[in-house]
């Protein structure tokens, strides 16, 4: 038999073992708890990778799509342009022209045919080492350069040609080539081409109609975003083929059909 002493020593020892030990109850809260900061933890940080690989490496107008060339990417800015050329009426109902980019329209001239010309070039272009590598494109026997460029110089190609195609008698040489497709093949290529240019690119600004009198006219000065071509150019413009140093082209070999 414990005496007195001895049973209130035995039930103080019990009470430190328990104690000691957490419950069950205790237990599972803690490994509950351990759980859910380890999941909070790991969905920030799946969260955190997702934007950054979003923001890194998916695509878009002003870092640059799949389908665009690499090497070119680091040319392209953002700008806000407004658009010209638009036809106006002024408060007596007559109508007037925007004179923006006048210096692209009009009867032939040397000034309106030397500013397409500036616009064109860079059309064709020798991408050298890593820069043509990604490029599926024919290489020149004599370098090994890739020749490519870039769809906006094809599309203005094909616009100034459409331009060419309305004064017959002044530019009926440029669709007599013999090794270049039909005339109105040409035409019908331009036009197929930039509908589908245009279409591709879906400009989503809206267009502003504007009272004046009793007649609505569309307003074209609407601010657009635009990659600024400025740049774009002068990139391909330090890119541009150099026939000269091409024998295949110069003797004939090869030729380029435009």
């Amino acid at each position: 038999m414990l005496n007195r002493e001895e049973k209130e020593f035995e039930s103080e020892g019990l009470l430190e073992q328990a104690a000691a030990r957490p419950s069950d109850s205790q237990g599972s809260y803690t490994l509950l708890r351990s759980g859910l900061f380890i999941s909070i933890f790991l969905n920030i940080a799946f969260a955190s990778f997702t934007i950054w690989h979003c923001r890194g490496s998916h695509s878009s107008y002003d870092r640059g799509f799949a389908t665009d060339l690499g090497a070119a990417r680091g040319a392209i800015e953002l700008i806000q342009h407004d658009f010209g050329g638009g036809v106006e009426l002024d408060e007596d109902g007559n109508f007037l022209t925007d004179s923006r980019g006048s210096e692209y329209v009009g009867p032939p001239s040397p000034a309106v045919d030397q500013a397409w010309d500036y616009l064109e070039r860079g059309m064709n272009i020798d991408l050298h080492g890593q820069e043509g590598a990604e490029v599926q494109t024919f290489r020149w026997p004599e370098t090994g350069a890739s020749f490519t460029g870039l769809e906006v110089f094809h599309s203005l190609h094909c616009l100034n040609k459409l331009r060419q195609a309305l004064y017959p008698d002044a530019y009926g040489h440029a669709f007599s080539e013999s090794h270049g497709p039909m005339r109105k093949d040409h035409i019908g290529h331009c036009l197929n081409h930039l509908r589908q240019s245009i279409q591709c690119h879906s400009d989503l600004t809206p267009m502003e109609w504007k009272r004046v009198g009793n007649k609505l006219i569309l307003s074209t000065k609407t601010p657009h975003t635009c990659r600024d071509f400025n740049k774009i150019h002068q990139w391909a413009l330090g890119r541009m083929t150099d026939y000269n140093g091409l024998p295949t082209v110069m003797n004939g070999t090869l030729e380029i059909v435009a």
